[in-house]
């Protein structure tokens, strides 16, 4: 299963009249560099507003396509699910791992020795040929955006 990093809908909107990015539907475009990302809707959840927490929701995040599946009601700020409704945050996911291995790529060089290490056997991903071709380039640099400005 995938780690995703939640960025709240006000953050994209401060970034878009910085005229950092522009976002069309679910597509991040970085103005700069004219590359575009795809991103998921969702939700974190805030508080109570009315009920109680029966389904485990306050503090988590989910899809609005999650949202559906549940049987939930959505609309603006408030999720409503059974007898229960919600404050929550607008905003979507993006892929969390990627911000990780930016960041990683980012820290000072180690000596040669260490970078010539084995990629950890549990995550083959981690090492150097965990993000090959233009999709994982253009998922690094949506990372180190995210890195920067978050």
């Amino acid at each position: 299963m995938a780690d995703y990093l939640f960025v709240p809908q006000s953050v994209l909107d401060r970034w878009s009249e910085q005229g950092r990015i522009e976002v069309d539907g679910n597509v991040l475009t970085i103005l700069g560099e004219q590359k575009s990302f795809a991103l998921t809707p969702a939700v974190r959840f805030i508080k109570m507003e009315a009920g109680d927490d029966n389904a485990g929701l306050l503090a988590k995040v989910k899809t609005t396509d999650a949202l559906k599946q549940m049987g939930a009601e959505h609309y603006m700020e408030s999720v409503i699910l059974g007898e229960s409704a919600y404050q929550v945050q607008q905003g979507f996911l993006a892929d969390a791992n990627a911000l990780r291995r930016a960041a990683a790529a980012s820290q000072p060089q180690q000596p040669e020795d260490a970078a010539a290490a084995k990629p950890d056997a549990a995550n083959p991903a981690s090492g150097p040929q965990g993000t090959q071709g233009k999709e994982g380039e253009d998922q690094d640099m949506l990372e180190q955006f995210l890195l920067e400005n978050l």
